[in-house]
């Protein structure tokens, strides 16, 4: 029952994402639509819900839902493995989740690139933002440092690998790159957000990929339920996905600014003429105030759950509630007490054994 359960809400929870990320796909990459009179009107349905960025993007977040779950998973087993805990269990679980790590890791770093090669094709601006690019130019190197500075519209204390952007964006050294300069600033996304979590989120990704390399590695000679600094790292990492998967929707969403359909609405356009600040804040204090309560109370349950184990405790502690209720509890003080003094003394026990 309790496999049927989540296999239901796995199911249930992937229907709900694909509505999800269709409706927000649609919003990057509008398809099968036309805006007139102030309102959106459906042409094609089929164009709409598989608009040109849908089926990357519905791929790129199940596969990091599933980098979540493992890392999760593979942190907890690592952690009860540091403290010996059902260890035989926690082996297995272990390596099911570093077995398929080692191949959804390398495949997310593939969406991506394709995922990529999509938004620069639809959302140009999006991926200059992402690449602190401000000229449109060929070699365009690939900066793993960088200081946006969008007032000026240019970057300080650059530090990049030559030509490697147009490689990776353009499969090309010598492919063009369209440059933030080519729209009004006002149609320019907030750069440094954009830049600095693409960075985060790219970071993570590696560093995945490369504990499922190490897990394969140490799994010679059994090394890989032992090396300490590999379970510890693996308990690190179990919040990684989490960050990896925050700073990706910054990247979606923040770089589609100033549009809320790209290129057919502005988000300032999408404003309601009669809503205030006031009402806005308190809708938003309304949401945060609502999903802090949910996110607590259900990490408050994980955290117990982990802390029972895959097990539950085998042992008997007994304390206060184990305890019957007087006058029962009494007597089975006095008795552990006769029983403790009479197995010292034999012939005592043997001479009052009725009476005992």
């Amino acid at each position: 029952a309790h496999l049927f359960s989540a296999i239901m809400v796995a199911i249930g929870t992937l229907i709900s994402t694909f509505w999800i990320l269709s409706a927000n796909s649609w919003m990057q990459t509008p398809a099968g639509t036309e805006f007139r009179d102030g309102a959106f009107h459906i042409l094609s349905w089929g164009e709409a819900i598989f608009n040109p960025s849908f089926k990357f993007r519905l791929m790129h977040m199940v596969l990091a839902s599933f980098l979540t779950g493992s890392f999760v998973v593979a942190g907890v087993s690592a952690w009860y493995l540091l403290k010996g805990r059902e260890v035989e269990a926690n082996k297995k679980a272990l390596s099911m989740c570093l077995w398929l790590l080692l191949f959804i890791a390398p495949a997310q770093a593939v969406v991506g690139d394709f995922h990529g090669l999509n938004t620069l094709e639809h959302q140009p601006m999006k991926v200059a933002a992402m690449e602190g690019h401000w000229e449109t130019s060929t070699n365009v190197p690939l900066l793993l440092f960088a200081i946006p500075d969008q007032e000026n519209q240019t970057n300080h204390f650059e530090i990049g690998i030559p030509s490697l952007a147009s490689l990776i964006l353009t499969h090309d050294f010598d492919g063009e790159i369209l440059g933030l300069n080519e729209v009004p600033v006002e149609e320019q996304p907030p750069v440094a957000i954009v830049f600095w979590s693409f960075r985060i989120m790219v970071g993570l990704g590696m560093l995945m990929i490369l504990f499922a390399i190490t897990g394969l590695v140490l799994r010679k000679g059994g090394r890989l339920y032992k090396a300490r600094w590999y379970l510890q790292g693996l308990r690190a990492m179990s919040v990684a996905p989490f960050l990896a998967v925050l700073t990706g929707w910054f990247v979606t969403e923040t770089g589609r600014a100033p549009w809320l359909v790209y290129g057919m609405m502005t988000q300032a356009e999408s404003v309601t003429p009669s809503l205030t600040g006031g009402m806005a804040l308190f809708t938003l204090i309304g949401y945060i105030l609502v999903y802090a309560s949910i996110f607590t109370a259900g990490l408050y349950y994980l955290m117990r759950v982990l802390y029972v184990g895959l097990e539950g405790d085998g042992g008997h502690t007994e304390d206060e509630a184990d305890r019957p209720a007087r006058p029962l509890s009494a007597a089975h003080v006095q008795f552990e007490y006769d029983a403790e003094e009479n197995s010292a003394n034999p012939a005592k026990t043997a001479n009052e054994g009725g009476q005992q």
